[in-house]
């Protein structure tokens, strides 16, 4: 009797299996479970500590070069890391290169700069859409005025708070690009290697492992991967959002998984012993 009712677990319809998984997933992205997080990357830890350490007041350039396609993975860890300069009373700049960015751009300010009461212009600017890379970092490195006279709503940047006492390369103390292209190893090239100045970037899961020699060699002060890097910095500034949500979801599909073939195997084995 015993068997035969063990034996109808493999005969359940698998569309109540799906309909568990869809559960899974769909409640820790409605709403942040914060599955504990017990493994922070170091490269991840680096960034965070960087930014700590500034000094309230330091102006910090955000290049967030990415579009809808790879928007669950860097949108999170993009506005993990805005949170943490405004906790940090850190000046804000921020430049794209990427003309789908600027509306996700004008989300990540509204929403976060609203939380911590920071205001356009006098806490952060957003600079308008470049589409010259190259033309952009090498301008600014002498005079960002001059590539950037103006901010994306037409005002005059060199009357800006925000921008006081900022010229070039030298007034900034930290970079942080987060990108699903190659501009990340621009800013490396043409503004961290060549001016001295500290880089960091988030990039998404697929292309991180190529950024490897560039956090051997100190080029890179720290990096972000794919959604687990965004999580593991949400879990750092204990703000949990859209990638500890993913994360959620994915270890609970994954022990879901797991779950259904561990208890397979010791029916199985019951069976045959019985």
């Amino acid at each position: 009797m015993l068997k035969e009712n063990l034996q109808k677990f493999f005969k359940i319809d698998r569309r109540w299996i799906f309909l568990l998984l869809a559960v899974c997933i769909f409640v820790p992205i409605m709403k942040p479970l914060g599955l504990p997080n017990k493994t922070i990357a170091p490269e991840t830890k680096r960034v965070y500590d960087y930014i700590e350490k500034l000094p309230p007041g330091s102006f910090v350039l955000f290049s967030l070069d990415y579009d809808p396609s790879t928007r669950p993975e860097l949108h999170p860890m993009a506005t993990a890391i805005v949170k943490h300069a405004f906790r940090k009373n850190l000046r804000v700049g921020v430049v794209t290169y990427i003309p789908g960015a600027t509306g996700m751009i004008e989300e990540i300010f509204e929403t976060v700069g609203k939380e911590y009461n920071k205001t356009d212009g006098k806490d952060y600017v957003i600079f308008p859409y470049m589409p010259n890379i190259v033309a952009a970092m090498t301008q600014m490195a002498s005079d960002i005025y001059g590539m950037y006279p103006m901010d994306r709503n037409g005002r005059d940047t060199r009357t800006m708070p925000v921008l006081d006492g900022i010229k070039n390369y030298k007034n900034v103390s930290f970079v942080v690009c987060i990108t699903g292209t190659a501009i990340l190893d621009y800013w490396v090239a043409y503004v961290g290697d060549k001016y001295s100045v500290p880089v960091a970037g988030g990039v998404t899961a697929i292309s991180q492992p190529g950024y490897g020699p560039y956090l051997q060699t100190g080029q890179l002060k720290g990096l972000l991967g794919g959604m687990k890097g965004a999580a593991e910095y949400e879990s750092l500034i204990q703000s949990p959002g859209k990638g500890t949500s993913g994360i959620d979801a994915l270890n609970l599909g994954h022990l879901l998984v797991l779950a259904l073939i561990l208890t397979s195997n010791i029916i199985i084995l019951i069976v045959k012993f019985l």
